[in-house]
């Protein structure tokens, strides 16, 4: 009897052995928290891709790239006038790329000469 108890006690001591090991070489690490997800396509394609739907939501008057505040790419929305509707229907991201709205009034083209 006692061999056997040795023989399932030593099994078990190589599977925890080697989920250790798995874990330990494993590359995959959660998520931060605060951490922007990865981006897999250029900002001008993915802008470019999504331009149309952001320009049918009522208010938006232009697609750009620009930047955030720290200097980040970002997709940035102008809007007539930024109220809880545009804010709601516009998106934070797009495909990992930040999104920034724009308060820039009625935009109305040039006389051209």
């Amino acid at each position: 009897m006692p061999s056997q108890r040795w023989t399932v006690a030593s099994g078990w001591r190589w599977v925890a052995a080697a989920l250790l090991l798995m874990m330990a070489c494993s590359d995959a690490t959660p998520p931060k928290k605060n951490e922007a997800p990865m981006v897999s396509r250029d900002i001008t394609t993915v802008m470019n891709d999504h331009i149309s739907e952001l320009m049918a939501i009522p208010g938006v008057t232009g697609v750009a790239v620009g930047a955030m505040d720290d200097g980040t790419p970002c997709i940035l929305v102008l809007v007539v006038k930024r109220t809880d509707e545009t804010t709601t229907k516009i998106p934070k991201s797009i495909e990992g790329h930040p999104v920034k709205i724009l308060e820039s009034g009625v935009i109305k083209p040039m006389g051209g000469k």
